[in-house]
């Protein structure tokens, strides 16, 4: 075991990156986890956009585009954080690769900013987030426009991509750089933040669980010194590679893969995670439990909040959230304060709505599944899922629309929240299911 991430290419992966051909690159969802990939490509000396990689989420462009500067293959690296400027950019040549969500990167192809028939490389950044976000259109409108170029997938596991893959790479590669272990045996707790907020979040962790000792492990730490402000302090550590360091805790400053998971297990009795929103599913995949660690904030100085509210919240974090709610907050973070997000989603939750009466039209919610037609569903697929699966009466079944690319199913009002959960994750056909209100 190490807590250093060396994923080995053998001459077959190093051989299909030199010339073009598709590869699949299995590793956590953090850009620290694909940077061995990018270490692998060959620099080319065509002058202009070379590389786009399409990342997940809003929050994550800046993160990844600084994790890749360093990357002498893919250097100028720029993120996409406003179109004009990244319009005026590309017109000067002075880009060789992208950093782009697919909707921003579908806006610079509609104002005619940029030609993918001219890129070399399309890199799809875990791509089973975006699929769950419903995004499979834009990713194939994308992919189409890209015309010959390589496709690098990055992905948490190849199966959740594979009808994606064989559309799009078939016959690709498979680098197992950081698999899901079948059986995982490490219990830890976590934090969520953000790239901005993780030194106070360090800070806080410490706080809250006061250890004796305590090593850091940042695969990112020449970027950032988080050894800042602990100079004074011996009980705080870096982990050093090869080093027989051993402490009551490790903090883990971004997501580790399931190896490093177990390394860390080693070397503390207690282990901390702060990770972005929508790293927590994965997080959870890896660990045998994982329990959220409560760090103080503005919320601790609402003292004027019900407890039956609180109370309400707490069950709902303790249901769990899925990807796709994470991944649709997280944009917001960038705009407002987290605990004035928090307050918006606690006023929702506090107001009671109107119950309808039985058997009107209001009584029926629609649920939005991300498979249809082009996955093969069928009506009986999707109830038999309902009846069967997560054990809704036929009486409480409405109409089921299936769709191209997704399906409606109508259920009891009553029932709606246990229907999403239900179907959330199950897997129909080989398709595993995301689940969400449809608001319309």
């Amino acid at each position: 075991m190490s807590w250093e991430f060396t994923p080995e290419f053998d001459a077959g992966h190093r051989a299909a990156l030199s010339t073009g051909k598709n590869l699949v690159y299995v590793a956590p969802p953090a850009w620290w986890a694909i940077l061995p990939l990018f270490h692998q490509l060959l620099p080319t000396a065509d002058v202009g956009l070379q590389t786009v990689i399409v990342a997940p989420d809003a929050m994550g462009i800046a993160e990844g585009a600084a994790a890749l500067r360093a990357v002498r293959a893919v250097a100028p690296v720029y993120a996409v954080t406003g179109l004009a400027r990244t319009g005026r950019k590309l017109a000067q040549n002075a880009i060789a690769s992208l950093v782009v969500t697919p909707a921003d990167l579908l806006e610079l192809l509609s104002r005619s900013s940029l030609a993918l028939d001219r890129v070399a490389r399309m890199v799809i950044g875990w791509p089973e987030l975006l699929l769950q976000l419903d995004q499979g259109n834009e990713l194939d409108t994308i992919l189409a426009e890209s015309g010959k170029a390589q496709r690098l997938f990055t992905t948490t596991d190849e199966t959740l991509i594979a009808d994606f893959t064989e559309r799009h790479a078939r016959r690709a590669l498979v680098v197992p750089a950081a698999q899901i272990p079948e059986v995982p045996a490490v219990t830890v707790r976590y934090a969520v933040t953000d790239s901005i907020g993780v030194a106070g979040a360090l800070r806080s962790v410490l706080d809250v669980v006061n250890p004796r000792s305590a090593v850091i492990w940042d695969p990112t730490h020449e970027s950032r010194d988080i050894t800042d402000g602990y100079s004074d302090d011996p009980s705080v550590r870096v982990l050093q590679i090869g080093a027989a360091d051993s402490a009551e805790l490790a903090i883990a400053m971004s997501l580790p893969s399931g190896a490093v998971l177990e390394t860390l297990n080693d070397v503390a009795r207690d282990i901390v995670v702060l990770v972005r929103g929508y790293q927590v599913p994965y997080l959870k995949a890896v660990s045998r439990k994982a329990r959220v660690l409560r760090l103080p904030g503005e919320a601790d100085r609402a003292r004027d909040r019900s407890g039956r509210l609180r109370e309400e919240i707490r069950q709902l974090i303790a249901q769990g959230c899925g990807a796709s709610e994470l991944l649709a907050l997280e944009p917001l973070f960038s705009e407002y304060d987290p605990a004035t997000v928090a307050a918006a989603l606690a006023a929702r939750v506090g107001t009671p709505e109107a119950q309808p009466a039985e058997g009107s039209p209001q009584a029926w919610v629609h649920i939005r599944v991300n498979a249809g037609r082009r996955d093969r569903i069928r009506t009986a697929d999707l109830v038999g899922a309902l009846l069967n699966a997560v054990g809704v009466a036929k009486a409480q079944i409405g109409r089921v629309e299936i769709r191209d690319g997704h399906s409606l199913v109508e259920v009891r009002a009553d029932m709606a929240e246990t229907v999403r959960r239900g179907l959330d994750g199950l897997v129909v056909r080989g398709k595993k299911l995301a689940a969400r209100f449809d608001r319309r």
